[in-house]
């Protein structure tokens, strides 16, 4: 799991750069290679796929922000009131409506669903969560306000349900950042709502479930921490990382500054296990390389969105396997754990990214019209597979079966997970996520009217 959380069952949530992604598909995987012309338009538009339901919002489609997937549910968080819709995955009938407490209305925003057993918890700006049951909607409680920032999708361990609200800032007239709001960091009896304990917090929201603890970067110069999820107490800590994944037995980190070095830690003792070069960074002051595991946590890779450099490491020793460059930001969703890594290019997003950051994009300022391509990669070597031209690519690769899922600006294609070519595409976006949704064998977007899904 990478450093935002997120697993398949919990849905997708924005995070620091969304162009670049990784999937699976199997050993048979084959070379294949396509010649695309100089035109203004140099690939073909693969033909539409009728949905195979819609739920209508009406109005409030416009504030959709998360879309969960758990249990043959789909969860759709909104505003305009501030609510949660619960909605059967076979034929989009509405389960439920539960309505938002203690949030501010208007522009505020809900954090992503959270489903843990029979409970579905969702936490609004105001700093207010919410839990309601499952069967019917209705509220079982309504927790009192822990504080104001972004909220993150609630982390439940055992008994305890583990909040985030994330620092807000804004920049100050020096050019450097102040802070508008606190972040803070709660544990809340599942059963009641209770505060149990509280910590300041800053980003990071990650559950070590095995261990029952929570992996949670404190506010800046505390660095990160393994919390007892019941208690709060720290077991161990690390100086402030960069950007952090987990595997099943070691915690990965790329630390501030200027090391530019990825290091596994024990998730027991929070000793470090080995330590191995990382992708160099523009600065001293520019994110490090964002990480993530395979899903059967033999590798690591490693994304600088400024060079444009991918990393694979053997999760176990630290030993680089293979390093390739991709042209454009890049951000690994979900590691491959078969024998390809499907990655999305922006040309059109790298040049957005530039600003401020010292990056010279040769296109930016020719006629050149800003387009992007998928590609497939050897998982064992980073060795091309296929390479299809595309318009901009707005998020991360999802793999489904044979098909590899992207958005392109209000729409998401479908390609051949094999070749490359592009099969279908569907009007509709990801909501508020970084990679496409898909559950079931179903593809998830938001339309004007409401939710649309599609059968891959």
């Amino acid at each position: 799991m990478n450093a935002r959380g997120r697993s398949r069952s919990q849905g997708r949530h924005i995070g620091r750069r969304t162009v670049l992604g990784a999937g699976v598909v199997g050993a048979g995987a084959v070379v294949a290679w396509k010649v695309f012309g100089d035109s203004e338009e140099s690939f073909a538009t693969p033909p539409e796929r009728q949905r195979a339901w819609t739920y209508a919002m009406d109005g409030a489609a416009a504030g959709v922000s998360r879309l969960t997937v758990s249990g043959g549910s789909l969860y759709v968080t909104a505003r305009g009131p501030l609510s949660v819709h619960a909605v059967s995955t076979e034929g989009g009938r509405k389960r439920w409506v539960a309505e938002v407490t203690g949030g501010k209305q208007g522009n505020a925003t809900l954090g992503p669903v959270t489903v843990a057993g029979t409970t579905v918890y969702a936490v609004a700006e105001g700093g207010h969560v919410n839990a309601f049951a499952d069967a019917d909607g209705s509220r079982r409680w309504a927790s009192e306000p822990l504080g104001g920032g972004p909220p993150a999708a609630p982390v439940v361990i055992g008994s305890t349900v583990c909040v985030l609200m994330r620092a807000e800032t804004a920049a100050d007239e020096a050019g450097g950042t102040r802070t508008l709001v606190e972040g803070v960091l709660c544990g809340l009896d599942a059963d009641s709502g209770r505060v149990k304990w509280r910590a300041g917090g800053d980003r990071l929201l990650l559950a070590d479930r095995s261990r029952g603890r929570l992996i949670a970067q404190a506010r800046d110069g505390d660095g990160l921490s393994a919390l007892d999820a019941d208690t709060g107490e720290r077991r161990w800590s690390l100086p402030k990382q960069d950007s952090v994944a987990l595997g099943p037995k070691l915690l990965y980190a790329t630390g501030t500054g200027t090391a530019d070095e990825l290091a596994a830690y024990d998730l027991s003792t929070g000793e470090r296990r080995w330590k191995s070069p990382a992708p160099p960074k523009e600065s001293a002051n520019a994110p490090g390389a964002w990480l993530t595991v395979s899903a059967d946590g033999r590798t690591v890779h490693a994304c600088d969105g400024g060079t444009g450099a991918v990393y694979a490491y053997d999760a176990m020793t630290g030993d680089r396997r293979w390093r390739i460059t991709v042209d454009s930001p890049v951000t690994p969703e979900a590691a491959s754990g078969g024998a390809a890594l499907f990655l999305a290019s922006s040309d059109g997003f790298r040049a957005a990214h530039s600003v401020g950051s010292g990056f010279q994009n040769p296109f930016s300022g020719g006629g050149r019209k800003p387009g992007g391509y998928v590609t497939a990669r050897a998982a064992s070597d980073g060795r091309q597979l296929w390479r299809t031209e595309s318009d901009d690519c707005t998020s991360a690769p999802a793999a489904a079966g044979s098909a590899v899922l992207v958005a392109h600006t209000s729409q998401v294609w479908a390609y051949d997970a094999r070749t490359g070519t592009a099969r279908w595409r569907v009007t509709g976006e990801p909501g508020a996520g970084d990679v496409p949704l898909v559950a079931d064998g179903r593809l998830y977007v938001v339309t004007d009217t409401g939710i649309g899904a599609v059968r891959v």
